[in-house]
């Protein structure tokens, strides 16, 4: 490459990290919680809401590896850095309940899912084959705030279509 190839390239490097796009390139590598958009959309729910479950039709997975991105080390799958679902509970649930369906789901395949959670609290919750190759996450007496949720996939570059249930009936 040549000199003034190279010092456009810094330039243009340079330029977007004064502007502050710098910042949101390196926000990328982790999972943002906290914010007001999710790739699937943010709900508001009061206990005992209705219709339950509340259902979102989503596409597992992404590039980043849970346990790396900010989450703990026993979180697995691959996720965005953006949560697939936020959910903002306006009152304490005793039974809230948070669970991934994926027809015909099976162990070590494409639809293998995970779940991750950033609680209301700021606590992180994760599972993983809870139900055969598709996660649940009881989250009792779960207090009113945001609730960041992600649905992972459990292999590299691996996608599924599944429901993302809310709800207060367990199954």
């Amino acid at each position: 490459m040549n000199r003034s190839k190279v010092l456009g390239t810094v330039g243009l490097l340079s330029l977007l990290a004064v502007s502050g796009f710098g910042a949101d390139l390196a926000a990328q590598s982790r999972l943002l919680i906290g914010g007001q958009r999710a790739n699937y959309g943010v709900v508001s729910l009061a206990p005992g809401f209705m219709p339950d479950p509340n259902v979102t039709m989503v596409t597992s997975g992404g590039s980043l590896r849970a346990s790396q991105a900010g989450a703990p080390g026993n979180c697995a799958g691959y996720v965005t850095a953006a949560p697939d679902k936020i959910l903002r509970l306006t009152g304490t649930s005793p039974n809230l309940q948070v669970r991934v369906v994926c027809p015909n789901a099976q162990p070590l395949t494409p639809s293998d899912t995970t779940l991750v959670i950033n609680t209301a609290s700021g606590g992180w919750r994760c599972a993983d084959d809870t139900n055969g190759a598709n996660p649940s996450i009881n989250l009792d007496g779960a207090t009113a705030g945001q609730y960041d949720i992600w649905v992972g996939s459990y292999q590299a570059g691996a996608r599924a279509t599944c429901r993302l249930e809310i709800s207060e009936i367990r199954r």
